[in-house]
């Protein structure tokens, strides 16, 4: 067993007791981060993040490698305690433990038991985190001496599900509902989440969440229609902070699935609602998972400020924590720039989409919105649509309850050809995000099915409906040009002119057929034809 001894000095030892600490600071700092961390995991970029904040991300990752080659030297015998994959670097419990006694060589001494005394990397992200770590070992004492190896407490909030049910087929569903959830909100941020039978499955008292939400999930099978009934209380005082309840249908041998994506959508809704809306009676800390939140729901107003602010706020999520989706809607906020302002010019920051895309795929490969994004800037940059499809299809597979990748999944659908199961897979995406942020958003995308579909009086009120949410949405703005000329409905028209040119003063009709405008998909199907007569 290597034992790392964590107050006073650091020092790593082996079975027999022989110290085996490594000469090089970065390997102690790297041991330190992954022992401190929940089962001893990180991922990569995380690391890099706090080793090297002010190298780029190549050499950071170079030097990451060099420096887990100086570990296992330094383990030995022992190197297999040390597991690695693209993702992610971890030890591995079963052969590494963090002992908390303060050695009585120290006791009294200048560092009295401080946490990894003598460990110095010159990184300031570095040097903030473990500041942190020490203040939080000052002000919990109970810490010390005790063997286990603690979860510390996190500015995420955590969510503590419960489910309460008296029937299999209830609990069962519940669980559904529940795991689905989970799924869906791990994808969004780095939430801590525990379900009744303790965090992954275990029970572990360490782990005890100190600020969050209490979820409560119950099935009410006996009114009709049953319902899906959640109540969401702060973790601390117990206080109610919102309920809300979910239709759900019967079938021969169960539930109705799309009753269950949709109450599971309510139930993952429901949650960052309230986390958005009681921040400060939950006494939760400025934190990635809130910032990520906020964002969601700017970047789906498609206002230059709005979308200027979204990606202040996910770049200083990324900072607080490397998580690759966060650069998946930094790609997504780029995308909507330039097809809604034809510019990101205002957004600051020169990073490109496809590069974002591209470095959140390589890190989170399951992601669903990683590869929700990455399907996304595939179709829209030229690439190959049918890579842009299959992509789709997986981050679907993923999350069936992200309504935004079905609306992607339904325009790459539409460009090959499958225009029907387009419309289906808009209108799923309609039903998933209920009355959410990004109902205008997947309303266009309907918008363009239907017209695919010849469907255009459905079209119509697709994009209306839209511009209702959104009253200076561009894109339905476009199509509706489009629609009212085939329809020959020229005041309806000139109305709709007259507020896309409030956005686009230089803007005429001819626009729509040019290849640098933004309406790549209009432009593949025959509505463009009321342009071109």
């Amino acid at each position: 067993m290597i034992t790392l001894k964590a107050r006073g000095n650091f020092r790593l030892t082996g079975d027999g007791g022989e110290d085996i600490t490594p000469s090089s600071m970065k390997a102690r700092g790297v041991i330190a981060l992954l022992a401190l961390a929940p089962d001893h995991l990180r991922r990569r970029a995380w690391l890099q993040d706090k080793l090297w904040s002010e190298s780029d991300h190549k050499h950071g990752a170079d030097s990451l490698r060099q420096t887990l080659t100086l570990v296992r030297r330094a383990l030995g015998m022992q190197a297999h305690a040390l597991q690695t994959n693209r993702r992610t670097v971890s030890l591995d419990s079963a052969c590494f433990r963090v002992d908390y006694q303060v050695p009585s060589a120290v006791a009294g001494s200048d560092t009295d038991g401080e946490l990894f005394a003598n460990l110095d990397v010159p990184d300031p992200e570095f040097e903030s985190w473990i500041r942190d770590m020490r203040s939080e070992f000052t002000q919990r004492p109970d810490q010390a001496g005790r063997p286990t190896n603690p979860v510390f407490h996190s500015d995420e909030p955590a969510i503590v599900f419960y489910a309460h049910s008296d029937a299999a087929p209830d609990d069962e569903l519940i669980q559904t509902a529940i795991s689905l959830a989970t799924a869906s909100l791990l994808d969004i941020a780095d939430f801590t989440i525990f379900h009744d039978r303790g965090l992954a499955g275990k029970n572990d008292s360490a782990t005890l969440p100190s600020h969050g939400v209490h979820v409560s999930v119950s099935v009410m099978p006996h009114i009709a229609p049953p319902e899906l009934r959640v109540a969401v209380c702060n973790l601390q005082t117990g206080r109610v902070l919102s309920q809300s309840h979910f239709p759900l249908n019967r079938r021969e041998f169960g539930f109705d699935t799309a009753d269950i994506y949709r109450a599971s959508v309510g139930l993952v809704e429901v949650i960052l609602t309230t986390l958005k809306s009681w921040q400060g009676d939950l006494q939760i800390k400025e934190c990635s998972a809130l910032l990520v939140n906020r964002a969601r729901h700017l970047l789906f107003r498609f206002d230059k400020p709005s979308l200027a602010t979204a990606d202040r706020y996910l770049l200083r999520a990324y900072q607080f924590e490397a998580k690759p989706q966060y650069l998946a809607w930094r790609a997504l906020v780029r995308s909507m720039a330039e097809f809604q302002h034809r510019t990101t010019g205002f957004l600051g920051d020169p990073v490109d989409s496809g590069t974002l895309v591209q470095e959140a795929i390589a890190e989170a490969p399951d992601s669903a919105i990683a590869l929700g994004m990455g399907a996304h800037i595939e179709y829209l940059s030229g690439g190959s649509q049918r890579s842009a499809m299959l992509l789709a299809q997986r981050a679907v597979d993923r999350d069936p309850l992200n309504g935004v990748n079905h609306a992607i999944l339904s325009n790459l659908q539409l460009v090959l050809g499958e225009r029907q199961d387009s419309y289906r897979s808009a209108l799923t995406a309609l039903d998933l995000v209920g009355n959410g942020s990004q109902r205008a958003f997947v309303e266009f995308f309907c918008c363009m099915a239907a017209s695919s579909l010849g469907n255009y009086n459905a079209a119509i009120d697709h994009a209306e409906a839209a511009l209702v949410l959104r009253p200076f949405f561009p894109a339905p703005l476009r199509y509706l040009i489009a629609l009212y000329t085939h329809e020959g409905r020229w005041n309806d028209m000139e109305r709709v002119l007259v507020r896309l040119r409030m956005l686009e003063p230089d803007f005429e009709p001819s626009r729509l057929l040019d290849q640098d405008y933004p309406v790549i998909t209009l432009r593949r199907l025959p509505l463009i034809g009321a342009i071109r007569d």
